[in-house]
């Protein structure tokens, strides 16, 4: 093998083993910025408009994730913060309702816990939401008219996990409790807004 092909070589392996990796990477990462209004989808705000007749100014975000872009509604509603994710072309992708621990029904809760004592020595929860999807119809119906025929909950857990060392994640369970996914949260000061 001359030096040309083994540069080329190496630089096959160093593009294969450096860059291939990110390509099933596990960790969230999360960009937002403060828009206007009139920079989203009519589609969103009409959706918006329909499921939460009585909000008014929602915060707009524009968000930049692993997945891509997306549009966010934040605003509070009946005392819970409220966020609701839309699409690149404005169709309602979730709703989640940021909850306390006391609001998640008790057998749901043990299940939860369970998983987190099996799989970290301690654990801290930083943020829990009930994250409410489905069809655009069904989703409006429930939020409108308390109909829940079509709609998928489940539970969004944001929290800090310890083995050797503290590491924050963002971790997925269904409604019964169970575990689904998990995503290790990369995240800088400023690149997330809060309500």
């Amino acid at each position: 093998m001359g030096v040309d092909s083994f540069l080329k070589f190496i630089v096959i392996l160093n593009l294969t083993f450096g860059i291939f990796p990110f390509c099933f990477s596990q960790d969230k990462i999360e960009k937002e910025t403060r828009i206007k209004p009139r920079e989203v989808p009519s589609e969103a705000k009409i959706w918006l408009q329909d499921a939460f007749e009585k909000i008014e100014k929602p915060k707009w975000i524009l968000e930049y994730s692993q997945n891509g872009k997306s549009f966010e509604a934040k605003f509070k509603y009946q005392d819970h913060f409220h966020s609701v994710e839309f699409d690149s072309l404005g169709n309602i992708e979730d709703v989640e309702i940021e909850i306390d621990q006391s609001e998640v029904a008790g057998d749901v809760w043990k299940v939860i816990q369970s998983y987190f004592e099996s799989e970290f020595e301690q654990v801290k929860v930083e943020k829990i939401q009930q994250q409410f999807s489905g069809a655009k119809s069904n989703l409006e119906d429930f939020f409108d008219e308390e109909d829940a025929d079509g709609v998928m909950t489940q539970y969004e857990i944001v929290f800090q996990g310890k083995n050797v060392e503290w590491i924050l994640w963002e971790a997925l369970f269904d409604d019964s409790g169970k575990f689904i996914s998990k995503l290790k949260v990369q995240i800088r000061p400023n690149d997330n807004l809060i309500f």
